[in-house]
């Protein structure tokens, strides 16, 4: 399955949603069979000397910065703007992340990208990390997940996921991921390609191409109508919502919201993005979704976006994305 893209911004973004952004490693990996079983070839070099790789590009009165880390296997541990900092940032799972739950019940085990202290396989993050290529303002990883641990601060409970050797026993999917700064005309977008590579077939998945904790300093919650335009107070409770969400400072100077692109009107029965806002305590998790259902063994792949700046910028920017054609 190729990456879903937008159907209906604006004329000037067709051009580039459709176009294949997956460039030099990861297009030949799309262009493979799943090869979630594959040994890791030697350890990817990043050009730091404390393994991390930072991506950058200016937008309005600052400029927008990601950092990848090692030490969460490539994820970014670090999104600042404006001299704020938008990742709580305080283990692992509070980065800016991909994560999976497969299967449902009895039988579901969740996987992240950059894995928890508690990771059943005791295996350092660095080495799950297969592949890095990157330029000034883009990234693209392969990334073996791994899976969470019993003490997860990602669980949203109740939980009824086994951990521990239960999961570790399993083959964990095969992340194949680029993240990109910028769209033409819309500079405070952070683009998410995800591929999750399965060994085997799940009853059911639930894909997270873009999860991350905000700091609770980020405390209103916001939900934007696509058909109007305009934004409402939301409570954070825990659920899924068809419409983006938002999270921002009281004052909206800092804000960061989700969207990605429905399916193709040719395909009304393929899955639909949903987003969630779950508040914890001192941080609110901040969430891209889509499931999946009679799931077969391969590749799964979806789009997700996190759009950065204040609350004004972020709602225009979604204006923008949800506008007609």
């Amino acid at each position: 399955m190729q990456p879903r893209f937008p159907t209906r911004p604006q004329a000037r973004f067709r051009a580039r949603f459709r176009a294949a952004r997956f460039g030099g490693l990861v297009a030949a990996l799309l262009a493979a069979p799943a090869r979630a079983g594959d040994a890791p070839g030697p350890a990817p070099l990043w050009p730091e000397p404390d393994g991390t790789l930072i991506l950058a590009r200016p937008f309005g009165r600052s400029e927008i910065s990601l950092r990848l880390s090692r030490r969460v296997a490539g994820a970014v541990d670090t999104l600042t703007w404006d001299g704020v900092t938008f990742l709580a940032d305080t283990e692992p799972g509070d980065a800016l992340q991909a994560r999976a739950e497969v299967g449902s019940g009895g039988g579901c085990r969740r996987a992240s990208e950059a894995g928890t202290p508690q990771d059943p396989t005791g295996e350092p993050a660095a080495r799950r990390l297969r592949a890095l290529r990157a330029g000034r303002s883009w990234a693209e990883t392969e990334t073996r997940m791994a899976w969470d641990g019993p003490s997860d601060p990602a669980d949203e409970p109740p939980s009824d996921c086994p951990t521990g050797a239960a999961a570790a026993a399993l083959p964990a999917p095969i992340l194949h991921k680029r993240i990109a700064l910028g769209l033409p005309g819309l500079g405070n977008a952070v683009e998410v390609q995800a591929r999750f590579d399965l060994a085997e077939a799940a009853a059911a998945l639930r894909l997270e191409p873009l999860a991350a904790a905000v700091p609770a300093e980020f405390s209103s919650a916001w939900r934007f109508d696509p058909a109007s335009g305009g934004i409402a107070p939301l409570d954070p409770k825990p659920g899924e919502r068809p419409d983006p969400v938002i999270l921002a400072t009281p004052e909206g100077s800092h804000a960061l919201a989700v969207w990605a692109p429905g399916p193709p009107e040719q395909e009304p029965d393929a899955p639909r993005p949903g987003f969630a806002v779950d508040a914890e305590a001192g941080a609110n998790r901040l969430s891209c979704r889509f499931r999946v259902t009679h799931a077969a063994a391969g590749a799964h792949a979806f789009a997700c976006y996190a759009l950065v700046g204040s609350l004004a910028d972020v709602r225009a920017a979604l204006r923008t994305l949800t506008a007609p054609p």
